[in-house]
């Protein structure tokens, strides 16, 4: 049961008429079947709605078209969820009027956007409507240009914004640094991945960069916060028709970000898990949504998130695992899934090999971007918590 108490009366009442929607719609009748009032209403979690999805969603049974737009995770498992066209514009022109508001994007802004656009992940031309929603002028680069192209394209019209994921920011940078040369870029837009501190200092000092920004949210949920990060770091303000939910806070406030979209008729979007942690926080009389790291049990590699449930295949033999995420001296990612298993010594080798090759195929690898690595250890040589003496199934010393 969630403590819906503290919501305001107003957004309390409007959470009710939602759910009552959501479990009216063919897409949820079982998964909300039993359920009559908004507090006793379940979690919906990427697990859940993947079968939802599969099970109740038929394109060529919709009447009308849809925007179709993919989940982070293995090609093998993807997510990928409808959205009525109009109540995804209707979004995305609340989000665009907020920005305009806020000064991010004016009819002056210049952008040269490198976000990524393939394989019905469409980062790219989301950020492309959004500015043009501001008035504002985006350079529409192909997600497979090359950074030289990107140098130019910067050199030629002289943008003063710069949009991408911290990723593909950092390959950017780093081309730009192997050659000894700088761009002046006032302002830098990320999403989809948190920015490590040493990774923006490279950009903002190859960029030339004074002042950064951030946006927010999900394939699931769309786009509905943003973030002034030189002012008001990791403090995001979310748009008017989005409801937040922190899911069972500990004792600082932090909890599961549970998000309903009420823009979302057609297919709703009821108390979705999105997968981070976050509590609501008040700065200069302001709400704002304050936002921690991904939970344990998911993380983000490259651009993508992925669940740990989906490496079960390559770890159910074990006697425990553990995945490290780390980078290298070049920022380049690195992944490592350690096994204690009891494997024969003339069988390591091509054991450790295919594991490899697996991993390397969940993680849709790319040599440039990341390195992956299998290992046979023993218990010994795991990380342990010094605290708790547990050994966790995932560490992230980025």
């Amino acid at each position: 049961m969630y403590n819906v108490n503290t919501f305001p009366e107003k957004e309390l009442v409007e959470l009710q008429d939602y759910f009552e929607l959501a479990k009216e719609n063919p897409l949820y009748l079982e998964f909300y079947k039993g359920y009559e009032v908004v507090d006793e209403a379940p979690v919906l979690r990427k697990q859940e709605l993947i079968p939802i999805l599969k099970n109740n969603f038929k394109l060529q049974h919709e009447k009308t078209g849809v925007y179709l737009v993919r989940s982070g995770g293995s090609t093998q498992n993807p997510l990928v969820f409808p959205v009525d066209i109009q109540e995804n514009q209707n979004q995305r022109m609340a989000l665009a009027a907020e920005l305009t508001k806020n000064n991010f994007f004016t009819p002056k802004t210049i952008a040269l956007n490198i976000f990524g656009y393939s394989d019905m992940y469409r980062t790219a031309a989301i950020m492309d409507d959004i500015l043009e929603k501001c008035s504002a002028t985006t350079l529409a680069l192909s997600s497979h240009a090359s950074y030289h192209d990107m140098e130019q394209t910067a050199n030629y019209f002289k943008p003063d914004f710069i949009l991408g994921t911290p990723s593909k920011l950092l390959c950017f940078a780093q081309f730009l640094e192997e050659k000894n040369e700088k761009l002046n870029i006032k302002n830098l837009l990320y999403g989809g991945e948190f920015l490590r501190p040493n990774i923006q200092k490279l950009l903002q000092k190859t960029f030339g960069v004074q002042q950064i920004y951030s946006l927010y949210g999900s394939a699931e949920t769309g786009i509905w916060a943003w973030c002034n990060v030189t002012k008001n770091p990791s403090l995001f303000s979310v748009i008017k028709g989005i409801i937040i939910e922190i899911i069972h806070p500990d004792q600082e406030g932090y909890g599961t970000i549970a998000v309903t979209n009420t823009f979302r008729k057609r297919f709703p979007v009821f108390r979705y898990a999105i997968g981070d942690l976050g509590r609501w926080t008040v700065a200069d009389g302001k709400p704002f949504l304050e936002l921690k790291s991904r939970e344990s049990k998911s993380f983000i590699v490259c651009e993508q998130h992925y669940d740990l449930d989906e490496f079960t295949f390559l770890t159910d033999q074990a006697t425990v695992f553990q995945i490290q995420l780390s980078t290298n001296k070049k920022l380049k990612e690195v992944i490592r899934l350690l096994l204690v298993q009891d494997i024969p010594q003339k069988q390591q080798l091509a054991f450790l090999e295919e594991k490899c090759a697996a991993l390397k195929k969940i993680l849709n690898f790319e040599e440039r971007f990341m390195e992956v690595e299998v290992l046979l250890i023993k218990v010994s040589d795991l990380y342990i918590d010094s605290n708790t003496s547990k050994i966790p199934l995932l560490i992230d010393l980025r």
